[in-house]
């Protein structure tokens, strides 16, 4: 039947090969790529930093209250 004609792969010449692009593979000099959901500020600093000031408290006040005291 004429509307029922398969297509014929073979009659084509062979397709090229895309040409491979050497930036979609290194970064350098850019921000890494972020999550879609990752709704963080670009500059917000890492939550260790807060952890950091937030373990040495108690020891900064240790120190303070000794040092009124001699």
């Amino acid at each position: 039947m004429p509307g029922c004609r398969k297509f014929d792969a073979a009659s084509l010449p062979p397709a090229l090969p895309e040409r491979v692009e050497l930036q979609r593979y290194v970064r350098t000099g850019r921000r890494a790529p972020r999550a879609a959901n990752d709704n963080r500020r670009l500059s917000a600093p890492s939550g260790w930093y807060w952890a950091i000031v937030v373990g040495a408290m108690p020891t900064v006040g240790l120190l303070v209250a000794l040092s009124t005291l001699l």
